[in-house]
Parts: C-alpha cells; structure tokens; sequence
C-alpha cells in the first residue's frame, strides 16, 4: 500500500510540473556557443583524465596500505567506483577482486556489492547472459535499501537494452518490458520519496504510463534543476532531454542539450557514454561532416578507452558512413583547391606576361618621357632665354626712349642757346666791339652744357632705376655708403657703374662720355672695389645684376 501511494504522489508531482512548465527551444546562437564550449573540451579531454588518473593513484596507494585490514573492501569500492564508466577492464579486475575480498570476509553486504559491481561490468559491455544468471542468483537478504535500489536499477536497465536489442520482436520485447517495469516499482520502494533516483524512476514510470513530450521534456528539467546533480548525473540526464526533443523533431534543442551531456561526460571522464555518438550522428544530418568526425572519433576514443564491445557496435554502425561523407567532402575540397589554385596559378602566368609587356611599354614609355623632358628642358631653357633677351630688350629700348628724349630736349636748348649767343657775337663784330664778341666766344656755355648733360643723364638713371643706389649701397659696409648731393647728382665713380648697368662697359667710351681720361676711369673703379664687400671679381655682375622695377 505505501509503495503505490508513494507512486501516485510522484506521479502528481511531475503532472503538477507539467502544467506550469513550458519547453524553452534554444536559439541558433546557443547552439553555435554550446557546440565551441564541447569542441574546447574535447581539446582539453587530457587535462580532465589527468585529474582522474592522480585520484586513482591515491587510491591505489590507499588499496595496498589497507591489504588484510577491515577498510580492504571500502577502499577497493572506491577504485571500482572511479573505474566503472571510465575502463571497464580496470573496473572488471577491481569487481574480481571486491568478489574475493567479500567471500574471505563472508559478510552478506560486500558480497552483495560485489555482484552488484560485476553485474555492472557485465551490463555495460553487453554480456547479457551473466547479467541474468546474477540476477537469477542475487541474494537480497539482509541488504540496505540503497544497495537494492542500485541493484533493482541494474536490472531495469539490463532488461531495457534486451528489449532494445530484440526491437521487432513483439512478444520478447513485452517480456523484458514487463520486467523492467517491475524492477522500476522496486526501485520506488526502496528509495526515499523526494530523492534523485525516486523522483527519477517516477517519472520514467509516468511516461511508461501515459507519455507526452511535455512531461518527457518539463518533467526532465525539473529533475535537473531540484537535485544537485555530478557531472555523470547531468550527462545523463541531458542525454534523455536531448532525446525528448528529437523525438520532436526540434533539433536545434535537441543538439543543444546533447552537446551539453557530452561535455559533462568528458569532464567527469565517463567514456561508457553514446552522447559523442548522437552528437556525430546530428552533425552529419546537418552537413558539418568535419564536426561530425571530431565527434565520431571521441566516441571511438571512449569506446576503445572503456573497451565496450557494445559501444564499438553502435559506432561501427555509423563511422563508415562519415568518414566515407568525409572522404569524399575532403576530396571535393581538395578538388577545389586544386582548381583554385590552376586557377590563380593561370592569373599569375597571365599576370606576368601582362607585366613583362606593361614593362616594355613602361621602357619605350621612359625612353620618350626622357626625351621629352629634355626637349621641354630645352625649351624652359631657351624660353628662360628669350625672356631674359625680351626683358633686356625692353629694358634697352625703355632706357632709349627716356634718353632720345631727353637728348632732343637738350640738343634743343643747346642749339638754341648756340644761336642766341652767336647773333649775339655778329651784332658786337659789326659794331666792332671786338672784345666783347672775343668774351662771348671764350664763354661760349660747354661747361654749363656739360653738366647739364651729366644732371641730364643722372635724372634720367635714377628713373630707370630707382632703387640703384640702395642695391649699390648692400654691397659696402655702411660707413662707406655713398649719398647724392643737394641736386641729387651722382658721385663720378658712381656713375662710371651706371653707364656700366646702361650696357656701355668699353673705357674709351666712358671716358670720352664723362671728360676723363681711361686711366682715371680705371682708378675711380679700383678705389670703389677695394671698399666693397664682395670679392672684387663678382663686383661687376653685382652691378649688372641690379633689377630695373
């Protein structure tokens, strides 16, 4: 009576959960993250199997300090504890010796561990009939109801891979699921109301009973979120989460929450698993035949670690078809390699050959480029040239004009003042007053005319060339700077360089210009030059180089 009450009330319990709860599909986004965080443990596999091996090892140490004392066989439980998902050869040896250890002590509750243990090795690699024959001779009295609610669990387990093994055949697979059923009611009545593995059996008892994906999937999560569950516990159960969902069809959940077992296996280093194996086989429907062999190949690496002949059958089901999808996807990359690289290795061919030609056009292209730069450089030069002739000639011809004019100006006056003074000279003859017309010949006026002509010629310079004497003056240091006079008439060896900057350089001719003779011109130049600051061969450039405005 109070194991079917207790059944009821579990049952009312996930029901209750069911109405409340929604199955919450995952998005694309959770599945891309979930799948790198499996990816980057399946990288670090060897650190979580580090870890185990040196608690192992403690273990061990512990196991051969303890050898023919009273703690032989807890220790011993221990390493079978560690050993039973992770190799089943060690967990085989390690259930041996529990057997030999608990016929010597002949105590009821470490033989019963003992088979229990066995009957696990024996369950897991799919020795079915040894399974049996230990459930045929399990002994059940005087055992805890914790050690009977894992071994009725066995049992329930054991007859669930018969029938799953025998799936076609009606009449077999409602015997060995009757008996499971059987098995899942003793575990409820020996086990705690409100624990994990009641609260678990219970709801594979109500979906057993009356299955809906909202029970499979709502009563599942509440399962994982009210218990503190290991690493083992959560693969489990994420395992059989992930399944609900595929049974839905909705796969982006159910290769999320598969991928989250898988994880947990790998780092509780449980290598009796099938979660890698789905997870591979997901992948390969989605096309991602890479991920699909990463994951086939950790579940061949457990398979081979654990050394489960069960696991190896299942996976052998499956890995030729990936790694032949591989095969092929490789080669039709390597296909496409190749021809990528004809490809470019024909851009580079053509390239080249573009390259030589463009370089011999560049060449012919340089060559002419070189001749038209000297062609314009020989037209900058000779159009430089002719400016300068233009500039020149305009300056000469400017400097002409202003003394043609001046000259006709002063030829005039000249002329004029000739005949006033000479009708002036006939009227004293002809009045005979000989030696007045005698004083006005010797006065006759070329001193006067003379600097007229040099006021004539200073005036007209100074027009042309405003900024003369302050160029002529950069040339000394200041104490020797020159100034014009009152009148504004240049000093004579300054006007010796001006008739030089006017173009007129010939001695003779400054010299019959100016009423003096070629040596002093030669002396006025020496004693200007030896006062300048600039060496006395630039001197005359200097001055020549004197801009008109």
């Amino acid at each position: 009576m109070r194991h079917n009450d207790t059944l009821r009330l579990s049952l009312a319990i996930f029901f209750l959960a069911m109405a409340f709860a929604n199955a919450s599909a995952v998005d694309k986004g959770d599945v891309s993250a979930v799948i790198k965080d499996l990816n980057r443990t399946i990288e670090e596999r060897e650190t979580y199997q580090r870890e185990k091996l040196w608690r192992i090892s403690n273990i061990q140490d512990e196991l051969e300090k303890s050898k023919g004392k009273p703690n032989e066989f807890n220790v011993c439980y221990q390493l079978f504890n560690e050993y039973k998902c992770f190799q089943y050869d060690s967990a085989y040896h390690y259930a041996r010796l529990l057997e030999s250890i608990s016929n010597v002590s002949g105590k009821q509750s470490e033989i019963a561990k003992a088979k229990t243990a066995l009957f696990f090795c024996f369950k897991s690699v799919g020795f079915f009939n040894e399974a049996t024959e230990i459930i045929r001779d399990f002994n059940t009295e005087g055992i805890g109801d914790e050690e009977l609610a894992q071994f009725y669990l066995l049992c329930a387990q054991t007859y669930q891979n018969l029938s799953s093994y025998v799936n076609g055949s009606a009449d077999l697979c409602s015997i060995y699921d009757g008996k499971k059923m059987d098995y899942y009611n003793l575990v409820i009545s020996h086990t705690a109301p409100n624990s994990y593995l009641h609260e678990f059996i219970a709801l594979e008892i109500g979906l057993i009973h009356n299955y809906s994906d909202s029970l499979a999937i709502d009563g599942r999560k509440r399962l994982i979120s009210s218990f503190s569950l290991d690493d083992h516990e959560k693969a489990v159960q994420y395992s059989i989460l992930g399944a609900a969902y595929n049974s839905l069809n909705m796969m982006d959940d159910a290769t999320y929450y598969r991928a989250i077992s898988a994880i947990n296996d790998i780092r509780s280093c449980t290598h009796e698993t099938t979660s890698a194996k789905v997870m591979a086989e997901y992948m390969y429907n989605r096309h991602d035949i890479e991920s699909a062999h990463i994951y086939i190949q950790q579940a061949l690496y457990d398979a081979n670690f654990y050394n489960s002949r069960l696991r190896k059958a299942e996976i052998n089901s499956v890995l030729p078809e990936i790694e032949s999808s591989r095969y092929k996807w490789s080669n039709s990359q390597r296909i496409i390699f190749l021809t990528a690289g004809l490809f470019i290795l024909a851009l580079l061919i053509l390239t080249f050959l573009l390259f030589s030609k463009l370089r011999k056009r560049n060449k012919i292209l340089a060559v002419t480029h070189s001749k038209l730069v000297a062609s314009t450089n020989i037209i900058t030069s000779t159009n430089d040239a002719i400016s300068k002739a233009n500039a020149k000639l305009k300056e000469a011809n400017e400097i002409k004009d202003q003394y043609i004019i001046q000259s006709l100006y002063g030829n005039s006056l000249f002329v004029n003042e000739i005949e006033e003074q000479s009708l002036l000279a006939r009227r004293k003859i002809t009045a005979r007053q000989y030696d007045e017309a005698k004083a006005l010949l010797y006065n006759f006026g070329t001193k006067k005319e003379r600097e007229r002509i040099y006021a004539s010629f200073d005036s007209v310079f100074m027009k042309l060339f405003p900024n003369f004497i302050e160029e002529f003056n950069s040339l000394f240091d200041e104490e020797d700077w020159i100034q014009l006079d009152s009148n504004g008439a240049l000093p004579m060896e300054v006007r010796i360089f001006a008739l030089m900057r006017l173009g007129i350089d010939n001695p003779a001719k400054v010299a019959e210009y100016l009423n003096i003779s070629v040596n002093t011109i030669y002396v006025y130049k020496t004693k200007v030059k030896s006062k300048s600051i600039v060496p006395k061969e630039d001197f005359d450039s200097r001055i020549m180089s004197i801009p008109k405005p």
